[in-house]
């Protein structure tokens, strides 16, 4: 399940920050910013992503990369509910947060879990 929830999630920066790179216009308008501004820090945005995506993706291997998604998620929650609240940032990223938010929720109960039972396990065999 966490195997999962690592792979989805960072094929999902992946994904976003291909399209970032590739096709930044167009993400913007249909993010609800204008499409008239100078393309260096979506071009940006879009490469940070695909970095992160890349580090997400290498926690399937390096155990110790989850972390940079719980810090990195709990991040961006909070950075877009700041923009959406106080910085009137389009409605999506309302959107945006909560399925960050939604992603951070979901690999942390599924951590806590597999934490559990690995408890209960040791505990059974100490017995």
């Amino acid at each position: 399940m966490i195997r999962l929830l690592i792979a989805l999630i960072g094929l999902h920066s992946l994904a976003l920050g291909i399209l970032m790179l590739a096709v930044p216009r167009f993400m913007l308008g249909l993010l609800g910013f204008a499409g008239d501004i100078p393309l260096f820090f979506p071009s940006q945005s879009g490469i940070f992503l695909l970095v992160l995506g890349i580090c997400y993706l290498l926690a399937l291997r390096e155990r110790g990369f989850v972390k940079v998604i719980l810090i990195s998620k709990a991040g961006a929650v909070l950075f877009l509910v700041t923009h959406a609240a106080l910085l009137h940032a389009p409605p999506i990223i309302w959107a945006a947060a909560a399925g960050d938010a939604a992603m951070l929720t979901a690999l942390a109960i599924a951590l806590r879990l597999e934490h559990h039972a690995a408890a209960v396990s040791a505990a059974a065999r100490a017995t």
